[in-house]
């Protein structure tokens, strides 16, 4: 089904459930994309103890309806007073976000879409696998920003008062949003996952004490321990951070993205007003490259960072780390490859531009998406010989 609305599956019970006249029906959180990490994301917001009203939106009108299913059962489950109703994006409509958007005039949109799956090396791996292995996850970029750019511009022509909240590559894609004109008040994941991983093993009771810099690269353990996260706790720097997140690194992706999901479902609520304050830890707030420990209020994300430590010396801090995903996007949203990306994607396309401003993404976009069709044809390296390149 296409058009601004589709079938609804109402979820909920007991005083407030539904969206009838009367009810508390809580704030409206349009969540597009049906992936791993948005699934996780629906069904947080599922779960809900605040009233809510949840929009799937997605290209598959199937996904879309199965999703908002499940969240009705999660949130019978827990009795929870949600509602979640699937939307059918035609992808060769490129005007429906907007007319969809217009009519639905969400609070928040959570772009949790892109053309790039991470997990693409897992269950596919081929050739490009191999490349983004040598050439590290930012050389995707173009596939990350692509629907979180068109998004932020149907968002900004129909629904300029809703906030835009985006999950796909965020340490990256949220400078590219901001300075092309596009304010984004954070992203999910990421910091996210590892803070609040991080504060379990600590054995916190929430996160207050707890303030960490870490770029999405930091999902893994970079091979330089002196690369590795940035935290304090108590205002005094943790002497271990890397022993204490070898356990979480290595546990399933499916269970890092639970984490990071459930903790956007509490950050997104706050800031829409309908929860209280999150405090805690975001990638990509108000655009900064990489995440950083904050404070969510309605309409308002905050940095709390250590006594002493400077929004300055945090956001260099995490431009320094982006390096360690081969791909560097300046505050003017010009994204510049590191030499060892720019080598290997070289060794496919001789031409590879080091840097690109905005308005040449489209090109990039384009050309790596040839190069992506082609590579996939062709199979993986054997592990071994794939360590030697990347070693290289």
């Amino acid at each position: 089904m296409t058009g601004p609305s589709a079938t609804g599956t109402g979820a909920g019970t007991g005083p407030g459930a539904g969206s009838g006249p009367g009810t508390e029906t809580g704030p409206s959180i349009a969540v597009a994309g049906t992936g791993a990490f948005a699934a996780a994301l629906v069904r947080a917001l599922a779960r809900y103890p605040r009233p809510v009203r949840t929009h799937v939106l997605s290209a598959s009108a199937e996904r879309a309806a199965h999703l908002a299913e499940l969240a009705a059962d999660h949130a019978f489950l827990t009795g929870a007073r949600t509602t979640c109703t699937p939307h059918h994006i035609d992808p060769d409509d490129p005007e429906q976000p907007r007319r969809l958007l217009a009519a639905l005039r969400p609070d928040i949109l959570v772009v949790a879409t892109s053309e790039q799956s991470p997990a693409e090396a897992r269950t596919a791996p081929s050739a490009w696998t191999d490349l983004l292995r040598r050439a590290g996850f930012g050389l995707t970029l173009p596939f990350q920003a692509a629907a979180a750019m068109a998004f932020a511009d149907a968002r900004a022509d129909a629904a300029p008062d809703t906030v835009l909240v985006n999950a796909c590559f965020p340490d990256a894609v949220n400078p590219l949003l901001s300075a092309t004109g596009s304010p984004v008040a954070c992203g999910l994941g990421n910091v996210a996952t590892l803070g609040t991983a991080l504060s379990v093993r600590l054995g916190l009771s929430d996160q207050r004490r707890l303030r960490l810099l870490a770029h999405h690269a930091h999902l893994h353990a970079p091979a330089d321990e002196d690369h590795d996260v940035l935290g304090w706790l108590d205002g005094a720097p943790l002497t271990d951070p890397r022993s204490a997140l070898a356990a979480v690194r290595a546990r399933p992706r499916g269970h890092l993205n639970e984490i990071g999901a459930v903790a956007g479902a509490a950050a997104v609520m706050a800031l829409a007003g309908g929860g209280p304050a999150y405090i805690g830890h975001l990638p990509g707030p108000n655009g900064l490259p990489g995440g950083y420990p904050v404070t969510v209020h309605h309409h308002d994300v905050r940095l709390r960072l250590p006594p002493g430590f400077t929004q300055e010396e945090a956001v260099a801090w995490n431009l320094r780390r982006a390096e360690l995903d081969g791909t560097v996007v300046g505050p003017d949203g010009v994204t510049h490859l590191t030499p060892t990306a720019l080598t290997a994607l070289r060794d496919h396309w001789p031409g590879a531009p080091a840097r690109y401003p905005p308005d040449e993404l489209p090109h990039v976009r384009d050309r790596m998406t040839r190069l992506r069709a082609r590579l996939r044809l062709l199979p993986a390296l054997p592990p071994s010989e794939s360590a030697d390149r990347h070693d290289h």
